[in-house]
């Protein structure tokens, strides 16, 4: 690789490793440069990066493997606190339900952008080959 002034070039600084890209997912930022937010509301992503121009959306659809991310945490989480809920503190179903029922309306919601983020900070940590094409577009 030839050495460049722009470090926004050189993928071995802009991903050190897997924990690195954690938390830029966990800080809603740019999974390339880590200063561009991807989010501009509450539910609405920027197209890319203001800072170094990173086309967010790799592909029609690219975030749909987010939903299985949002989903399962959810299902995960619900599932967990029934079995520790009900089967150990033994806390009746009546009492369980309508908070289970309510955390799997809202959750979903709430971990909109995170599973979004993590979508998109794991696929261009594994897919670098992918991650140099979006870049150049």
């Amino acid at each position: 690789m030839t050495s460049s002034q722009d470090s926004s070039h050189d993928t071995s600084s802009e991903f050190p490793g897997f924990a690195q890209s954690l938390l830029r997912a966990a800080r809603l930022r740019c999974p390339l440069c880590a200063k561009g937010s991807l989010f501009r509301g509450l539910l609405r992503m920027h197209e890319k990066c203001e800072h170094c121009h990173f086309k967010f959306e790799r592909a029609p659809g690219y975030f749909l493997g987010s939903t299985y991310i949002n989903y399962g945490l959810t299902a995960g989480i619900t599932t967990a606190s029934y079995v520790l809920l009900h089967f150990v503190l033994r806390i009746p179903n009546s009492a369980l339900l309508p908070g289970l029922v309510a955390f799997c309306a809202i959750f979903p919601f709430v971990f909109f952008r995170y599973a979004r983020s993590l979508w998109l900070s794991i696929d261009c940590y594994f897919d670098r080959t992918g991650l140099e094409e979006a870049r150049h577009q």
